[in-house]
């Protein structure tokens, strides 16, 4: 089974390619690096011994990500690529809604293209703002208070509404 891994090179991108390549699940990461280094996909081969197949794209760029699922039989995807700064959300809103919602919503349409179905979203905490207690249940009332948490929303209605349709 294939699996593309959206922001693979990231943190939690990096650590779940390396539980992926371990259960036997071939993968393929997207990565355009600006928040990550190559180099931690390195590491995570090395650790595994086993290799994966790493694209430095950005889901800006619908055609090269389009020319990722035209190379790969795809069987799912796991979305962690975009920027996440809350603080630096609200200094530059129009690149954090540019960046994470188009980023999304070309990669939603390339999935579509290529009939891939499976998707696993990273959201955030920050969907809920600021006055729900702890733990956070997914059932408590949604109020993003910065541009990162309310992009995360709107990705999250724009993937239930994709849901919904299909």
């Amino acid at each position: 089974m294939n699996i593309l891994v959206t922001g693979g090179a990231g943190y939690i991108g990096s650590h779940t390619c390396l539980e992926l390549l371990q259960a036997g699940y071939e993968v393929i990461v997207v990565d355009n690096l600006s928040n990550s280094k190559e180099e931690a996909l390195n590491r995570v081969q090395e650790i595994t011994g086993k290799t994966l197949t790493f694209y430095r794209v950005d889901l800006l760029d619908k055609d090269a990500l389009d020319e990722v699922f035209a190379r790969h039989p795809i069987d799912s995807v796991i979305h962690f690529a975009g920027l996440k700064a809350v603080g630096e959300s609200v200094s530059i809103p129009l690149h954090y809604y540019h960046n994470n919602v188009t980023g999304t919503l070309n990669l939603c349409q390339v999935m579509q293209k290529h009939q891939v179905k499976k998707l696993v979203f990273s959201s955030s905490a920050t969907v809920y703002g600021a006055t729900n207690p702890s733990p956070l249940r997914e059932d408590f009332p949604l109020s993003a208070t910065n541009p990162y948490g309310r992009s995360k929303l709107m990705i999250e209605e724009i993937l239930r509404d994709l849901h919904h349709s299909d």
